[in-house]
């Protein structure tokens, strides 16, 4: 049930706005769920600090994975509304219809809570959608979720500095590539990172440390003298870490 959250999480929108938020490929192909899950959760932020976070999220094509014992065809997800999140931040989401903030099956989507947070403390979240299955003709089933949380520190306090770096916005373009793609991101603030190539067995082929600039960041990787096939990018940037896939085709 927990994963369910996530699905409304990145339908989060209260208008007509649009997230300006990058899916991650490495999702692409996966099952129903949304990331991060009610295990890693939402990161912390810093009082005062810019926050930002974005979801990644895949919806089912059948009731029976948000209503156990149905096997209705699942038309949509749309997000109504998400409450307990700190002051000062907001979620806006790119929708996949005409409608606002909804999801279509099997089709990977993300979203954005970011803003300045005004009060420390520890704020549940829960996210209330529609489920949109067909039955004769579309039909609606509300749906509450919870077991996430965002915490805001103090300044300082209990987050290390580099926390408020605020990484995101994640992707390597081109993707596939065949001989050369650049590895993008974009942080709050200024702040030490590293960037790190692993092949599928998990060995360390490449790496470059460099001082990213609050905005987008971009860092080429030359892949001509390795053979085809996929491969794993690390964006290492204060304590925040996105991991990506990379295909290099010839």
């Amino acid at each position: 049930m927990k994963r369910y959250l996530l699905i409304l999480a990145v339908a989060l929108s209260t208008g007509t706005v649009f997230a300006q938020c990058i899916p991650n490929v490495l999702y692409a192909d996966s099952i129903f769920g949304v990331w991060p899950d009610t295990a890693t959760d939402f990161r912390s932020g810093v009082l005062n600090t810019f926050y930002s976070d974005t979801l990644n999220m895949m919806i089912p094509n059948n009731s029976g994975e948000i209503v156990p014992d149905t096997n209705l065809p699942l038309d949509s997800v749309q997000l109504v509304n998400i409450s307990g999140l700190p002051p000062g931040l907001s979620v806006v989401c790119n929708s996949q219809t005409a409608a606002s903030c909804t999801y279509l099956p099997q089709v990977l989507g993300c979203g954005l809570i970011e803003g300045i947070p005004t009060a420390v403390g520890t704020y549940p979240l829960i996210i209330n959608v529609n489920v949109w299955f067909l039955l004769g003709f579309p039909q609606q089933l509300p749906y509450e979720f919870s077991g996430y949380q965002i915490v805001i520190n103090e300044d300082n306090v209990g987050v290390p500095v580099n926390s408020a770096i605020a990484l995101a916005n994640v992707r390597n373009v081109p993707n596939p590539f065949n001989a050369r793609t650049t590895i993008e991101f974009a942080v709050a603030r200024t702040g030490d990172a590293k960037v790190r190539v692993y092949n599928m067995v998990g060995e360390e082929i490449w790496n470059q440390k460099v001082l990213a600039k609050a905005g987008q960041n971009k860092v080429i990787f030359e892949g001509s003298d390795l053979p085809a096939g996929v491969y794993l990018y690390k964006v290492d940037c204060g304590n925040e870490t996105y991991t990506g896939r990379m295909a290099l085709q010839r």
